[in-house]
């Protein structure tokens, strides 16, 4: 919906069209960190509650208090990624350009970077980058299965971002195209990722789990 745009005195000079036409004009701007109770709590920020309050010698634990909010972090952006697929599974059939691919894509690539870190995290790897094949490398459980398969689809998931800027930018530092490939299949992304995770919770960090106990 175009708003009109007056002078100081009153006269009608030209309309805008707003971006988010159900906030007002007259919006106020509110605090955003809160002291006091909040309506929506986060699990990271659960968790970082119970280690001040002491509530149990493990949120002592710097590798378990980590393991814990990385592993729940890492699940919040793959069910976000699903979320958002939906939306484009709407778009779909209309001849229009989905707006949720691009950061579905993301949040699904980021949510196997922090999971392939707690798998690391717990095998005692120091924690380095962000590019998910190095960290997969760093994994190396070939004994786990599909292994090469998952090996392939790990380094799909690097060409789709492989200097961290399509997913985040969509362009270059220099302003330019970049030239990663923007054509994949979200579907097979999403059960791909979903599956890597049941992998590696079975194969990697629930045997290195009961294993140093």
């Amino acid at each position: 919906m175009m708003r009109p745009r007056y002078d100081k005195d009153g006269k009608l000079i030209g309309s805008h069209r707003m971006v988010f036409d159900g906030i007002p004009d007259n919006y106020q701007i509110k605090r955003v960190i809160l002291k006091d109770k909040v309506p929506d709590l986060s699990y990271v920020g659960v968790m970082r509650h119970l280690r001040d309050c002491k509530v149990s010698d493990e949120f002592e634990d710097n590798r378990y208090y980590s393991s814990e909010v990385l592993s729940h972090m890492a699940l919040d952006y793959l069910n976000s990624a699903i979320y958002l697929q939906k939306g484009i599974i709407d778009d779909r059939g209309k001849e229009i350009v989905s707006y949720y691919f691009i950061p579905c894509a993301f949040l699904c690539k980021h949510s196997i970077e922090l999971k392939l870190k707690e798998c690391l995290m717990l095998k005692g790897v120091k924690l380095n980058g962000h590019k998910v094949s190095v960290l997969w490398k760093e994994i190396h459980a070939p004994q786990i299965p599909q292994y090469d398969k998952l090996s392939s689809f790990i380094a799909e998931v690097d060409e789709i971002d492989s200097n961290e800027m399509a997913l985040r930018y969509g362009i270059s530092k220099n302003l330019e195209p970049l030239r990663e490939k923007f054509k994949f299949n979200i579907d097979n992304f999403i059960l791909n990722t979903m599956y890597l995770f049941n992998i590696l919770d079975e194969f990697v960090i629930c045997p290195y789990k009961y294993n140093n106990k």
